[in-house]
């Protein structure tokens, strides 16, 4: 068996290894297996897994709580696919990272928003470091992570898990991360959701899209096509939903023609869970899951996950001529070689030592740096921060005195009772049908052992058995804590909420604490008691905002928890104008993975933080900022809006009037600009910039070199993150009224400057000309330099000379220095 000699390329093991297997071997690496906590996992991987498996679920859904027991089962399984089965595949197993290894006690991390708010790409690599190393210490080789969509809809709960707005920063910050966590090709990461997720009408997760041609390739599909060709990603998932009338998971279109010949991805392409069967199920572009695995498959979608709804008819199609065979070893031999890239044959167990990794200091140091470079301040009127030290403090609101609301929706706090159903978007009801179909077909000796025995289908008085059966085990929990709140105290001990820091930071007797108000009900007498705390303090803090979470009623935010008020919820509202009647200073930190639009709050407050989503050492950051430890120094990765009614409303938009800085032309003037703009932040000292430098003519295959100096000229030391922006002035389209090119954070001591030099590639300009051919163009440029999109310090008009110039993969990044 040649396939099993490493010294053998990857190409000769591939090919000896499909000669050696059957129709039922492949086809059984081309769909997943989930444990649903319900049923003996390693019995059920023995009795209808026998062949082999392509994906394992091991998300907090299949785990117990109890970490060596998880750990176990894990190796056991995959022991079983190793050495119990054939050919000895061992699986690919999956789990969650956009907030630290979705494992109970592993690092914990802000999500995505937070990440990108630093504008520190290096931070995202570290982060993903760790999640590479918890993960394969735990036995786990592939990361459904991170987001590469947009987030331009505040409306949608999944905008917290994206990198913000802008297609270069998404490019940047998500690359990293894939660096970090793929390492020297030892975790596969998953590019995710293939196309254009975010960009649903109506913000309404998984629902339908359009998006022109254009659009899509420029600005959609640019940061996937950087992960794939700077950052190497093994893995793409596909987005929900249904995108200019074609259903993703079936599109070949989508997943062949653009995602590989376009974009020139070789990888592994996965099913985001259920997707393939909503194309039946849903969409309706297939009348059965056999004709909906066949479609699927031909389009390019290789694993179907979590299960095998609709893979399972696939030898059924072969069969019957329905499917080529082509297509079912095009698919295998990607399955293959992803895994033996992995090295999954030679090392298919957990590497490293599990409480070695979450124990060290180091890493839930890295996670409270992020959450302080996170921080965005966007008011700090007449420097009411960083606090004094002698003050009486009444510390409110709903996030006040509350840890788990500082945890992203797909981290492991966030998701400790969730189901497998939960991320498939199923109703209880269709989960219902789903799960019987598959029962009925897969588990029959299971239904056996109960007493159920049936030849082709149950009868209808066996069917209500077994579906109210479902319906029991559906209530049933595998877990050994009993909620979030013990889950959390189990295994984040260390974890505590902005009260409890402020309390150790002004003594107890000076912290007077009111929630006033939940989430987004009203609390009886809780306006009254805020009330009597603010007059006795010296000053407020506010922590408001949402909760994000696939399960929790009180959620504003999450997955398949779009929300319509992207405002805060009435209550916080309703108590929040009575606090500001007592004409106390205010500050409001505002804690939600959505930028929430807070003209009222901001209006009134005298200080007023965004904190996202800080993870197990947010309410330290959070304070750290208040006072003055750490210098806050986080930008807006996204627009953030006055009103709903503004939606879409972002920075690298098309020119819409004669001045090309314009908006809108809303009759409500107010509403004709956003309340914060996209790269904007404070910080408690201040920025000079001067001396620009650029070569005002470039050739059009050259590079563009800008130089110019900041300096610290306030009283505090800093970090300022320098924005470089890009106005095509005239072109064959409309091109956007500034293209962010480049950033960079410079960290500068009181009267200290640097320079900083920008060297941009004209191929980094290329877009889709008239006749959809890639192209950069020659013509008049105006540069920018920023401290936001909005807040522009040094300008200079360039000119690329030459004939217009074809290319075929763009650059995807500047590069920078400082001195």
């Amino acid at each position: 068996m040649r396939y099993k000699e490493s010294t053998k390329s990857i190409t000769e093991r591939v090919d000896d290894l499909i000669q050696e297997m059957t129709l039922k071997e492949k086809i059984s690496q081309l769909y997943g297996l989930v444990n649903y906590g319900q049923m003996d996992p390693i019995q059920n991987a023995k009795e209808n897994f026998s062949h082999g498996v392509g994906t394992l679920s091991y998300l907090n859904s299949s785990q117990t709580g109890n970490t060596q027991k998880d750990m176990e089962t894990i190796n056991s399984i995959q022991r079983f696919f190793v050495e119990e089965t054939r050919l000895g595949i061992p699986a690919l197993i999956h789990n969650e990272g956009i907030a630290g290894a979705q494992i109970p006690g592993a690092t914990t991390f802000p999500q995505s928003m937070s990440v990108a708010s630093t504008w520190e790409p290096e931070l995202a690599e570290k982060m993903g470091e760790v999640v590479k190393k918890q993960l394969m210490a735990f036995g786990i080789r592939a990361v459904h992570s991170p987001l590469f969509d947009l987030g331009r809809d505040p409306r949608w709960g999944r905008i917290g898990e994206t990198y913000g707005e802008d297609p270069y920063i998404v490019a940047q910050m998500g690359t990293a991360f894939v660096k970090g966590v793929q390492g020297n090709q030892e975790v596969m990461a998953t590019a995710k959701h293939f196309v254009g997720y975010g960009n649903t009408e109506g913000g309404r997760n998984g629902g339908e899209q359009q998006i022109g041609e254009r659009k899509l390739y420029d600005t959609y599909c640019h940061p996937f096509e950087a992960a794939i060709h700077e950052g190497q990603v093994m893995g793409i998932m596909n987005s929900y939903g249904i995108l200019n009338e074609q259903a993703v998971s079936t599109s070949k279109w989508l997943l062949t023609d653009v995602l590989r010949e376009k974009l020139g991805f070789q990888g592994l392409v996965v099913a985001d869970y259920g997707s393939v069967s909503h194309a039946n199920a849903r969409y309706r572009v297939a009348k059965t899951q056999k004709e909906t695995a066949v479609i699927a498959l031909k389009a390019g979608m290789d694993v179907e996950q979590p299960n095998n709804t609709c893979y399972r008819f696939l030898e059924e199609a072969v069969q019957l001529g329905e499917l080529e065979l082509d297509y079912i070893d095009r698919a295998v031999r990607r399955v293959l070689e992803t895994k033996f890239k992995l090295g999954l044959f030679e090392n298919p167990y957990n590497t490293g030592d599990f409480y070695e990794e979450i124990t060290k200091k180091e890493n839930q140091e890295l996670s409270q740096e992020i959450a302080e470079k996170s921080i965005v301040m966007v008011k700090n009127e007449n420097s009411i921060l960083p606090l004094k030290k002698k003050l009486k403090i009444a510390v409110i609101g709903p996030s006040a005195d509350n840890k788990i609301n500082f945890f992203g929706g797909y981290s492991a706090v966030a998701t400790a009772d969730t189901t497998t159903s939960d991320f498939d978007r199923s109703e209880d009801e269709n989960f219902i049908k789903i799960a019987y179909d598959v029962v009925i077909s897969e588990h029959k000796e299971m239904l056996k052992s109960r007493g159920i025995v049936f030849d082709q289908q149950p009868s209808p008085e066996q069917k209500l058995q077994i579906i109210e059966m479902l319906k029991k085990n559906r209530s049933k929990s595998n877990k050994d804590y009993q909620s979030i709140e013990e889950f959390l105290e189990r295994f984040y001990p260390n974890c505590l909420t902005v009260k409890e820091v402020l309390e150790n930071e002004f003594g107890s007797e000076n912290v007077l604490h009111v929630k006033g108000c939940d989430i987004t009900k009203p609390i009886e007498g809780g306006i009254e008691e805020v009330k009597h705390a603010v007059e006795q303090a010296d000053i407020v803090i506010a922590v408001l905002g949402g909760k994000e979470s696939m399960r929790a009623p009180d959620a504003t935010a999450g997955e398949n928890k779009d929300n319509l008020n992207i405002n805060l919820e009435k209550p916080q509202i309703d108590m929040m104008e009575e606090v500001f009647r007592l004409n106390k200073p205010v500050i409001s930190v505002i804690v939600d993975g959505r930028p929430l639009a807070t003209p009222f709050i901001s209006e009134q407050s005298n200080a007023v933080l965004y904190a996202w989503l800080p993870g197990q050492t947010g309410a330290q950051a959070i304070v750290n900022i208040l006072t003055g430890k750490r210098n806050p120094s986080g930008k807006l990765p996204v627009t953030v809006l006055k009103d709903k009614g503004q939606i879409p409303m972002y920075n690298s938009r098309l020119p819409f009037f004669v001045d090309t800085n314009e908006w809108a032309e809303y009759i409500d003037h107010d509403k004709n600009t956003p309340l914060y703009p996209f790269g904007y932040g404070l910080s408690y000292t201040k920025f000079e910039y001067s001396n620009l430098r650029l070569n005002k003519k470039v050739n059009i295959d050259g590079e563009l070199e800008v130089a110019f100096t900041v300096k610290n000229s306030g009283n505090y030391q800093g970090d300022e993150i320098v924005q470089l922006y890009i106005r095509d002035c005239f072109s064959s389209i409309a091109r956007p009224t500034k293209q962010l090119v480049g950033f960079a954070k410079v960290s500068l001591d009181v009267n200290e400057e640097k320079e900083v030099t920008f060297t941009v590639d004209m191929a980094q300009l290329a877009f889709h000309n008239i006749n959809m051919e890639q192209v950069v163009e020659p013509g008049e440029m105006e540069l920018f330099i920023g401290a936001s999109s909005e807040d522009i310090r040094l300008r200079s008009p360039f000119e690329i000379i030459g004939e217009e110039r074809a290319i075929q993969r763009k650059v995807f990044s500047s590069k920078v220095t400082i001195n």
